[in-house]
């Protein structure tokens, strides 16, 4: 592993483990302070977005980063888009090294990085305050070798595009190298302008027919971005384009 990132986190590593965002709570609970990177080979009870679990099968990266922010709670949902933005360059990079053919790898809102339009990664935000300090875990699943079997969902890995590793730790130095860099950008500039210009730069479906469905309301219409708090734009019937910070969406293809 690169080692310039690991002075900044504890490196936790487990060979199997309910879910790495559920040890870096336990972390949390018990006060113990820094900055940490959780790891596990295997996970029992892997947490997805929504409430939905996320089926882990050994040999692919299953981790969570826990930090101890000094960002407003309010500004932390800017990260899903950051993390993402970090996967795709560090796709782009195993790409090149691996000499892959080419792939089309787009950042489907709110949360999930597609190649070729089938899921390869997710992500999951959650944070707590507690004594005064804001503490955000940040869930990472990336398919580096296998291809979980999820009803209903295309998905593939990264094997399977022809991008081969030798493990998942070293789509992980190369990731965390890149996310130290973007991290510590995004909290000096104190802006979301910069993410969210590269996000949308990747857009899966930008310009194209979404559906919506937030539990209250339906709606239909064009795609058209994320605004600054990284809510979807929707441009509806008559041209209105309003904003959506939460909701299933479904792509037209």
């Amino acid at each position: 592993m690169q080692s310039q990132w690991l002075k900044n986190y504890n490196l936790l590593i487990f060979n199997r483990i309910d879910s790495t965002n559920s040890e870096a709570f336990r972390i949390i609970k018990n006060n113990i302070k820094g900055n940490f990177v959780i790891v596990a080979k295997e996970q029992t009870n892997g947490k997805g977005s929504k409430g939905k679990s996320w089926k882990s099968i050994a040999g692919n990266l299953h981790m969570s980063i826990l930090i101890q922010s000094t960002v407003s709670i309010s500004r932390l949902k800017e990260l899903s888009f950051l993390i993402a933005v970090v996967l795709h360059e560090t796709i782009k990079e195993l790409i090149i090294k691996s000499n892959a053919p080419k792939a089309d790898i787009k950042l489907k809102w709110p949360n999930d990085v597609l190649m070729d339009g089938k899921k390869l990664a997710g992500i999951l935000i959650e944070s707590k305050r507690l004594d005064g300090i804001n503490y955000v875990v940040i869930g990472i699943g990336v398919n580096t070798h296998f291809v979980p079997d999820v009803p209903n969902i295309e998905i593939t890995s990264l094997f399977n595009e022809r991008i081969i590793l030798k493990d998942s730790d070293y789509f992980l130095s190369i990731f965390m190298s890149k996310f130290q860099t973007y991290y510590l950008k995004w909290t000096n500039t104190d802006s979301f302008d910069t993410i969210r210009k590269k996000w949308l730069k990747f857009a899966y479906n930008l310009n194209n027919i979404v559906i919506l469905d937030n539990g209250a309301r339906k709606v239909s219409g064009v795609f058209r971005g994320i605004d600054q708090d990284g809510a979807i734009c929707i441009e509806l019937n008559g041209g209105v384009v309003q904003s959506f910070s939460s909701g299933q969406v479904t792509f037209s293809k």
